[in-house]
């Protein structure tokens, strides 16, 4: 068989199985003291920075994905437009946790259907998930595809959606990406540096992309990704607009949002959300 190693620095996720159980255990136990909270999603976009930075944020998508599905696909992003999708041709993942098996009859149907070029792996954007993945769903499969940041990425996720309904399998799907990148860091500051630019990407910039998401306005959410730099993986988020709408599931939710600033204050910062699609509120 051939394995994926992990090949992020040691610090975005912790590298012992304790850890990573202690990490989720802290956060879930947080969340179901919500009466609102309720395990009943399909599809989630979540954050993927560092585990201090944007990881109980993504846990807060993550664990209210319904339990035990066969198999989890992860659209990761970081392509630009233009680029053939990505595809994880190893027969699994190493994590923390041991491996993680792919689904290889799955993941030949969707070859069949979109072409894809193999991944060279270098990317934090499907790996730093999956310790999450793997603790929350121990018996699950993987499917590990990054999208281009086109609307053809709506199109496979679409196309992905029509594929597990035909073979009635049990699928959740996470598309993985972090919001505005903005400061001297990231060479983008059009509102200086303070609280003027936070107050910019968190009500204007950050707050327009998720509006766009909940709206299923797959235009606006590439447009604002591509002009306003809103997202920094918006293939990934396309993808899960396009697998949610030929799921039928309509109606997303914004479960929620803060920025790497709220953990360690700096000019450069970045935003990050999680958003779910449930086939029920």
């Amino acid at each position: 068989m051939r394995i994926r190693k992990p090949v992020l620095p040691s610090g975005w996720y912790p590298a012992s199985p304790a850890s990573i159980e202690a990490f989720i255990v802290k956060t879930r136990e947080k969340l179901q003291a919500d009466p609102a909270f309720h395990p009943n999603a399909e599809a989630s976009v979540v954050p993927h920075a560092g585990w201090t930075f944007s990881g109980t944020i993504a846990l807060s998508g993550l664990l209210r994905l319904q339990p035990d599905p066969e198999t989890v696909i992860i659209f990761g992003g970081h392509l630009g437009p233009g680029n053939q999708p990505l595809m994880l041709m190893d027969d699994g993942v190493e994590t923390p946790l041991g491996i993680m098996p792919v689904d290889i009859s799955l993941r030949n149907l969707i070859l069949d259907k979109i072409p894809c070029r193999a991944d060279i792996y270098q990317d934090n954007t499907v790996e730093v998930q999956l310790p999450f993945l793997h603790y929350l769903f121990p018996d699950t499969q993987l499917i590990w595809m990054r999208l281009p940041a086109s609307l053809e990425s709506f199109s496979i996720g679409k196309t992905i959606a029509h594929i597990v309904a035909a073979q009635h399998k049990n699928v959740r799907v996470i598309g993985s990406t972090d919001l505005t990148h903005y400061g001297p860091n990231y060479d983008f500051t059009p509102k200086g540096n303070g609280e003027e630019a936070y107050q910019w990407v968190t009500k204007i910039n950050d707050a327009e992309f998720i509006r766009a998401v909940l709206s299923m306005d797959k235009e606006a959410v590439l447009r604002k990704a591509t002009e306003d730099y809103a997202a920094c993986s918006v293939g990934a988020v396309l993808g899960t607009m396009g697998y949610c709408e030929g799921q039928n599931l309509k109606r997303p939710e914004l479960v929620s949002y803060g920025t790497s600033r709220d953990v360690y204050a700096s000019d450069s910062f970045v935003g990050y959300a999680s958003i779910i699609w449930s086939l029920e509120k």
